[in-house]
């Protein structure tokens, strides 16, 4: 289970809402048939045309300034094999795709993942300690049940895929847009205000201030297990994914400091200066490895160290050690 409150940095949830509610209507073009539409949905209804979705989301913006974000879109996305699980227990068969599923099939699992999503909005509310649930929340969810190949994807550079093509298996998830302002127009809720260690007092008791999305996804993925009586291996948990992603970028960025510092090739190159402002931001890096691979792209003697980066998804200090010396030895050999 992977869920994504997206950033708001590009500035486009200042304004109005159009341009989101428009792109989330790209499936309903695919479609001949209007009785075919994916309407959207909330917590009390499932037949919202996308008109009523703009004009809600973009009246309760109550008090905020030109500058300030004015909605904000979640996704969730449940894993493959959890659709799988969710398919199974509905039809009691093994599908591997959204077409194998009836029609009667496909509607109850596209309600059992809208019934989840209110869930997740429920946790979505109860983590601002502000005394709020679900209900107090002005929102919109969209199933999809399809993803693109886009330009970045490695099948697409290694021509296995092109640009656009529709990915195999089960891709449904949902996209979610929420509005700044709670339903009442009169509370500012921002899921991107780290929590804090600062107090506020919430109907007579102290209650954290912020929004603390490891909490929420935690929460979130406890309580899809629950909602689905999924078994969820420890090894596919949300912890555990958490800590050997930080334990990932520690690992790539000591191993890369380590490099500028000890291999001579790289540590007497004349821009090395731009490897170490690289290898700086790891630490926030989604992909370490990307990152590593454009700083030393560029150093001489140093576009085969790539392939010793690979170590770094194996946090064995053995392993890292040997990959350490393999490259030091080359490079100061001059074989690579």
């Amino acid at each position: 289970m992977y869920i994504k409150i997206h950033s708001d940095k590009k500035d486009n949830n200042r304004n109005s809402s159009h341009d989101l509610v428009n792109y989330l209507e790209k499936e309903n073009l695919e479609k001949n048939d209007v009785l075919d539409h994916q309407k959207f949905f909330n917590q009390d209804n499932h037949d919202i045309s996308a008109f009523t979705v703009q004009n809600s989301i973009d009246s309760n913006r109550a008090k905020l300034c030109k500058d300030e974000s004015k909605f904000y879109m979640l996704t969730v996305n449940p894993s493959q094999v959890e659709q799988k699980h969710i398919c199974r227990s509905i039809s009691g068969r093994n599908i591997g795709n959204i077409s194998q599923l009836t029609t009667r099939e496909l509607k109850r699992f596209e309600e059992a993942l809208k019934e989840y999503s209110r869930i997740v909005m429920n946790e979505y509310a109860k983590n601002f300690n502000r005394g709020l649930t679900g209900d107090n929340i002005l929102y919109f969810g969209k199933i999809e049940h399809n993803r693109y190949y886009g330009r970045d994807c490695e099948e697409v550079r290694e021509g296995l895929n092109k640009c656009g093509d529709r990915k195999e298996g089960l891709q449904t998830h949902i996209h979610i847009i929420v509005s700044r302002k709670d339903l009442s127009n009169k509370i500012k809720l921002s899921p991107m205000a780290n929590a804090r260690n600062a107090k506020n007092r919430v109907k007579g008791k102290e209650a954290q201030i912020g929004f603390d999305r490891i909490k929420f996804v935690k929460t979130c993925e406890k309580s899809f297990d629950s909602a689905f009586d999924y078994k969820r291996s420890q090894h596919l948990t949300f912890s555990h994914y958490h800590t050997m992603k930080n334990q990932m970028r520690n690992t790539a960025k000591n191993v890369a400091l380590s490099m500028v510092r000890d291999v001579p090739l790289v540590k007497e190159y004349r821009n090395g200066a731009r490897v170490v402002n690289v290898i700086s931001g790891l630490t926030k890096s989604k992909d370490p490895l990307k990152v590593l691979s454009a700083a030393f792209r560029q150093v001489p003697g140093a576009r085969n160290c790539l392939k010793a980066i690979n170590y770094t998804y194996n946090p064995s200090k053995i392993v890292l050690d040997i990959g350490k010396k393999v490259i030091t030895t080359a490079l100061n050999t001059g074989s690579l």
